[in-house]
């Protein structure tokens, strides 16, 4: 993760008690009060010889540092981290698609609960078999771990670590990431129950990535999105020759593309809505508004950070001349070629949730989202948090109904913090509507 760039020393100074960042919550005694309160021992240092034995979410993990010789591992739950979890099934600690309202503290709770067993080998799955590049034993390792990527429910699963780091690492894109090790041996002890809609696209080795994913697991197979980006992570997916290890954080961003442009090409064949439609959802800090209009399908998302929030802080230290920074990203009907840069991995999440709307309501349209964050939200927890909230927004929530733009343009933004003219500034697809010239003008 970048750090924002900040006063030289200013943790130093504050010591999390005078708050110069501006921040509610100094989140760095957040992570360390989180972790003291559910691992036994002293946070930051590290254990050797370490034997785990525990229920394998399932979870699976591709680093991207050194790429594209990288570190790859299951997710293990280790039962001296899980004093304070009163859960059933772990199944929950890697499946985001069930946090929507969990707070703060309890997603870290479940990420740090789960060990990460690392071993370093090269991405081109394919390429390493042929050559016998890796050793023997980090090519069994890679096969047990890709095993326990496919498994529909928690495997049991016995771990042996050289060394143990007690550490979190918190990502814009990807979930938290909890302590780490070096691995030894990987061994499942129970049969892995594989979703049959899994095996036949890992089974199929002609068939591309992108339909397999978007058509066979997502649309066919209603296989949760967790699964996918896992199976898709540990190069099981694709044309053989082409199947390779893929960092988790740019799967996670991969498979909502590949998922909502599948969406988008059905929902461009349905009618427009005849309505302006206006949905909410805050979560966690995050506030929604999402406009949905008549027109042919158009996508747009600004993204504003509040003074003071995470990725909008003073380099000065003085705080009082903060102002909110708006940024842009969209797409007109034809789409867009490059990544969306200003936005990243939050415009896709959010894309891919309310595509999924249009794509259940058969109707297309135009689509205006805005997204402030507040200094409430400290740390960064994935891009879940994103698409969880927009799903929840457009499918659990009733819309406010306007019947024309300027009217739905200035109820969207009423309660947000940023003024309706910076809105307007930013936005292309704003100026698109109001400068475009329509057949209505000369009639």
């Amino acid at each position: 993760m970048v750090r924002p760039p900040t006063k030289r020393n200013i943790c130093l100074l504050c010591k999390g008690a005078r708050l110069y960042c501006g921040k509610k919550t100094c989140p760095i005694l957040l992570k360390q009060s989180i972790l003291k309160s559910i691992i036994p021992f002293e946070w930051g240092k590290s254990k050797r010889n370490v034997e785990i034995f525990g229920a394998s979410p399932p979870g699976f993990f591709v680093g991207r540092y050194n790429y594209p010789n990288v570190a790859v591992g299951p997710l293990i739950p280790f039962k001296e981290f899980e004093s304070n979890l009163n859960i059933e099934d772990h199944h929950i600690l890697d499946a985001p698609e069930l946090w929507f309202g969990k707070q703060m503290a309890e997603v870290i709770q479940y990420r740090s609960s789960l060990v990460r067993s690392n071993f370093k080998i090269n991405i081109k799955i394919d390429e390493q078999k042929l050559k016998n590049t890796p050793p023997i034993s980090a090519q069994k390792l890679l096969e047990t771990s890709q095993e326990l990527s496919m498994a529909a429910r928690p495997v049991d699963t016995e771990t042996k670590l050289q060394k143990l780091n007690l550490r979190m690492i918190m990502d814009n894109h990807a979930l938290p990431v909890g302590p780490s090790g070096i691995t030894e041996k990987i061994r499942i002890t129970e049969n892995v129950k594989v979703h049959p809609k899994v095996d036949y696209c890992v089974s199929d080795t002609d068939l591309k990535a992108q339909e397999a994913i978007s058509e066979h697991l997502y649309l066919k197979g209603s296989v949760p999105l967790s699964s996918i980006q896992r199976v898709f992570s540990a190069g099981l997916l694709g044309e053989k020759n082409k199947r390779k290890l893929v960092p988790t954080r740019w799967a996670i961003t991969a498979i909502d593309d590949m998922i909502s442009k599948r969406l988008i090409n059905e929902v461009k064949k349905f009618p427009e809505i005849n309505d302006y439609r206006i949905f909410e959802a805050k979560y966690l800090d995050n506030h929604f508004k999402i406009l949905l209009f008549p027109g042919k399908f158009t996508y747009e998302m600004n993204e504003v950070w509040a003074p003071n929030s995470l990725w909008n802080i003073s380099l000065s230290g003085n705080n009082r001349n903060l102002k909110p920074q708006i940024m842009t990203d969209f797409e007109f009907y034809r789409g867009r070629k490059s990544y969306a840069s200003n936005i990243t991995g939050a415009y896709y999440a959010a894309r891919k949730a309310v595509c999924d709307y249009l794509f259940k309501l058969r109707r297309q349209a135009r689509i205006l989202i805005f997204r402030e964050v507040s200094s409430g939200y400290v740390v960064p927890l994935g891009v879940w948090v994103i698409r969880e909230t927009v799903k929840n927004a457009v499918e659990s929530n009733e819309p406010i109904i306007l019947d024309n733009f300027d009217a739905a343009l200035n109820k969207m933004t009423e309660g947000l913090i940023v003024d309706i003219k910076l809105w307007k500034k930013s936005s292309k697809l704003i100026d698109f509507i109001k400068t475009q010239t329509t057949l209505d003008n000369f009639l």
